[in-house]
């Protein structure tokens, strides 16, 4: 009987194989709500890199009616013409999937250069809980650089975008949406570039008027909070945490 590592291992291998083939066919993303797949994508900073993301959900249990479990995740660096791995990483339970769940990821090729000589990429993982009285949704960015043959989380649980609400269900209610920029800052910490996260909020009000649903909105002037690396990540304040 095959043991749980060595399935595992099998299934990152699969994974990678499939990629390698999304390379030459070109690379797609999951659909939203998907928990397990192998997704793709060119880098553009890089002649000849390719980024490979395995997401594999674990149930919390058999039960079909339970949609708790934890997601494990792989990534990694290929060369594109030859699928040869060029630099790992795996974190086991990197989510967790309950009431707001986790529905799926997208790989960020945006110019993170944080160093003259290193360029991260990123991962966006996104939750959601539905509901037509209660919704909540958020987008988590995780940055990783490329070390010898290791991929290394440098950030971890920025929150850059999320929405909530409460409302009746069928017109009044509040609801709040908060949206994140990340810039490369001109000083520097450790030898890394601080990021500048740039955050918008908008409140909109739903009431009834007459027989019709109308609605405002406010968005707050924007602020900006500066994450500095400490020699081995960023530090997120807690205020900008998931």
């Amino acid at each position: 009987m095959m043991t749980t590592k060595k399935l595992l291992s099998s299934m990152v291998v699969l994974g990678f194989m499939t990629a390698a083939g999304q390379v030459q066919a070109g690379c797609e993303d999951a659909p939203f709500g998907t928990q397990s797949f192998t997704i793709c994508k060119v880098w553009p900073a890089y002649d000849d890199q390719t980024i490979v993301v395995t997401s594999t959900f674990k149930p919390d249990s058999a039960d079909a009616n339970n949609d708790g479990g934890n997601v494990d995740l792989e990534l990694g660096l290929i060369q594109s013409s030859s699928s040869k791995r060029l630099a790992s990483y795996r974190k086991k339970d990197a989510y967790y999937s309950d009431a707001v769940a986790y529905e799926g990821l997208a790989i960020d090729t945006a110019r993170y250069k944080l160093t003259p000589d290193d360029r991260a990429f990123g991962i966006r993982s996104n939750f959601e809980h539905s509901s037509s009285v209660a919704p909540y949704h958020k987008t988590e960015l995780a940055l990783y650089l490329k070390q010898g043959d290791t991929l290394r989380p440098v950030l971890e649980g920025l929150v850059i975008s999320t929405g909530r609400g409460e409302w009746d269900g069928h017109c009044a209610g509040q609801g709040e949406e908060t949206q994140r920029t990340v810039d490369i800052g001109k000083t520097l910490h450790n030898g890394f570039a601080d990021l500048v996260v740039s955050s918008t909020v908008t409140v909109t009000e739903n009431f009834v008027v007459g027989e019709e649903c109308q609605d405002t909105s406010k968005t707050s002037k924007t602020t900006r909070v500066t994450l500095s690396y400490d020699g081995k990540h960023y530090v997120v304040p807690e205020a900008l945490k998931g």
